[in-house]
């Protein structure tokens, strides 16, 4: 039984560091205005190593995920497939830029982060 409990919690608590990324930009800042977030836009690329690390590795960290979900509305940008909205420039990729409920840019960061580095970066948008 005790196994079981314990498979479930494991399930429960993956199924729940999952980003469910807004569908578009536009989606991204109606919903921020409704739930008065701000908006995390990540710009990425097929094929990008440190995307993919950002991806697989940060964002499937538990407090990560939770801290996103709890003040941002997260948006994810193919910088090839996409329409990237202006202001919104990037350098490389993944770029991230932080923005308010009504689409003022508060914050960029260039290049991928370890966990405890992508924290203190939501940290410090967050406010």
């Amino acid at each position: 039984m005790s196994k079981i409990l314990l498979t479930l919690s494991l399930i429960a608590s993956c199924a729940f560091a999952e980003l469910k990324w807004a569908s578009s930009y536009e989606a991204a800042l109606a919903q921020a205005k409704k739930e008065n977030k701000k908006v995390m836009v990540m710009l990425s690329r097929q094929e990008c190593p440190a995307c993919e690390y950002m991806e697989d590795v940060v964002f499937e960290e538990k407090a990560v995920a939770s801290e996103v979900h709890k003040n941002f509305v997260p948006v994810h940008l193919d910088i090839h497939n996409d329409f990237i909205p202006e202001g919104l420039g990037y350098i490389g990729t993944p770029t991230f830029h932080f923005l308010n409920a009504a689409g003022k840019k508060i914050g960029r960061h260039d290049g991928a982060a370890n966990i405890p580095t992508f924290m203190g970066i939501l940290n410090k948008y967050k406010k």
